[in-house]
């Protein structure tokens, strides 16, 4: 059952780009800008074209905050953030492309624990999102890799994937699934959440978001509710 879990999320994040980038890469009339359209509309009205976002998220792992941007840089844009997680901060950065209603965005980033003054995880990263007039897709492929800086640590990938209809410009709902993958020591899943999602969208600025599920590799004994509150910001 996890193996087949796991192949449909890839299948979606697979098939999400494979159909989507090839209509979006002809163009098309959009409802609203992607985000690389925006940054170039404020260049040409004076600004620097630097868009920004501040996001917040509180689940299993504590609360974590996140910082980033999109510099245009001659004909490309380049995304960078920065992650914090108590001790542990880890600075990611990568091309974004826009394509109609769709964003793919890969990174590598760098983990460093401030407490232990060592560097402990390289990761890569490839995010896609397409935003339609009644459909929100979102995806997270992120491998951890961990073993090059401690012996016998464990290299993870991790993966996130939400489908959300658009009841309305405010309330978006849909299914949402996590895989944590041990690929190195385990080779086995590690954690499998699988549930809901609500994004509360407040204007076009401000969304918060709630994921609600059931954690199918909880300990024996446990409740096994998973779940995620997000705030994010952009400007």
């Amino acid at each position: 059952m996890h193996r087949c879990i796991i192949s449909i999320t890839a299948y979606l994040s697979i098939t999400a780009y494979l159909l989507f980038t090839p209509a979006l890469a002809r163009g098309g009339e959009t409802a609203e800008p992607s985000a690389a359209e925006a940054e170039v509309e404020a260049g040409s009205n004076g600004s620097s074209g630097v868009a920004g976002w501040f996001r917040i998220d509180t689940d299993s792992l504590g609360t974590q905050f996140w910082v980033g941007a999109a510099h245009p840089v001659g004909s490309i844009t380049l995304a960078s953030d920065v992650f914090l997680l108590g001790s542990w901060g880890e600075l990611d950065i990568g091309p974004s492309f826009a394509l109609g209603k769709a964003l793919l965005t890969p990174m590598v980033g760098l983990g460093f624990d401030f407490a232990a003054t060592d560097f402990t995880t390289l990761i890569g990263h490839f995010y896609t999102i397409y935003d339609a007039d009644k459909i929100y897709f979102e995806s997270w492929i992120q491998l951890f890799m961990n073993s090059p800086f401690a012996d016998g640590a464990e290299d993870v990938l991790y993966t996130r994937d939400f489908l959300l209809y658009k009841l309305s410009d405010m309330v978006h709902v849909g299914p949402q699934v996590e895989v944590s993958y041990g690929v190195t020591e385990a080779e086995d899943v590690l954690s499998l959440p699988i549930g809901g999602r609500v994004n509360l969208v407040y204007g076009p600025r401000h969304t918060l978001g709630l994921f609600l599920g059931y954690e199918t590799e909880a300990p024996e004994g446990a409740d096994g509710i998973a779940g995620r509150f997000t705030f994010i910001q952009t400007w």
